[in-house]
């Protein structure tokens, strides 16, 4: 642990939950876009114990509730300040995960409104309960980006007959499947645009306790499946489907993570390429991510965020 992790203080005042969206549309009519996410700091949160996390986890029902463990704000010489944060990030079925984006990204806002209210821009260095790193920039018009480094795939051969019993329909023809990863592994399947439409349309009819097998043989947390712009062949939509948020969420509105690892290891894509691409669940379009490819590896994702006000709990 670094001295700066060390010298990290729980946030000061009652505790208090802040409700919001990830991944949001700025020009959605509606306001209805983006995945829920759950922020919890301040108070004594950094000395509850895992059955108090757990079930305000479980109350909050979003795919990710965060609790502000713990931070350390520092001025920057450049402009910009630099906010060294400890997060512990569960599930409703209070799961610890580790590579995350859209309750992150809502992390990152809250913290900054809270050490700040200028509007300044800040940098985050991020530690999440199991060790899993990632960086962040919060602009002046509050966009949040996130860094990741995707991994080298992994090929898992023969498990294209399960993926389609999953959905209920064929899905894909290849012979064997990436794992794509910037921390949190994801089965990556690339289908034709009307593939996509049709598994849109069957995404109640989900086998929910064949995907839960697929995702434990294999060492997954979830199917991402995306098309690309014929147009482009570049990355365009995509769906996620997984078991470990437990039944009442398995299809994900918004997953940055999944993205952020298909894109970073796309061929594709060349480095510096910026890609907005939207996320969808059965009822239409859930989010717009954006991610942009870097060098070595390199891959950021992130968007607008929303919150609502904040309330003691």
């Amino acid at each position: 642990m670094s001295e700066a992790m060390q010298r990290m203080r729980p946030m000061p005042d009652a505790a208090v939950l802040l409700a919001g969206s990830a991944f949001v549309d700025p020009g959605d009519p509606t306001g209805e876009l983006g995945n829920p996410f759950a922020v919890v700091l301040g108070g004594d949160v950094a000395d509850w114990d895992a059955a108090r996390r757990s079930a305000l986890a479980r109350r909050t029902g979003t795919p990710e509730t965060v609790f502000i463990d713990a931070f350390d704000p520092a001025p920057g010489d450049d402009g910009w300040s630099s906010i060294e944060v400890a997060v512990t990030v569960l599930t409703p079925t209070g799961e610890h995960l580790g590579a995350c984006a859209h309750g992150i990204m809502g992390a990152v806002r809250a913290l900054a409104d809270t050490v700040s209210s200028s509007g300044a821009p800040h940098r985050f260095k991020i530690t999440t309960s199991t060790g899993v790193r990632t960086q962040a920039l919060l602009h002046p018009d509050g966009a949040v980006e996130l860094g990741f480094q995707a991994l080298e795939a992994r090929h898992v051969a023969g498990c294209g007959p399960a993926v389609d019993e999953v959905f209920g329909v064929a899905v894909s023809t290849a012979g064997s499947l990436p794992i794509l990863s910037v921390g949190s592994p994801k089965l990556t399947v690339e289908v034709p645009g009307a593939t996509l439409d049709m598994l849109r349309a069957r995404l109640d009819r989900l086998d929910y306790d064949r995907l839960m097998s697929l995702q434990r043989d294999v060492g997954v947390n979830g199917i991402h499946v995306y098309s690309r712009d014929p147009a482009t062949g570049l990355p365009a939509c995509a769906i996620q489907v997984n078991a470990y948020l437990g039944r009442a969420l398995v299809v994900d509105r918004a997953t940055g993570v999944s993205h952020a690892a298909q894109v970073g290891g796309d061929p594709a894509v060349e480095p510096g390429r910026r890609l907005r691409i939207a996320q969808y669940t059965q009822a239409g379009c859930s989010a717009v991510i954006a991610v942009t490819k870097g060098h070595r590896g390199q891959v950021t994702v992130g968007g607008a965020t929303t919150l609502a006000e904040p309330r003691i709990v």
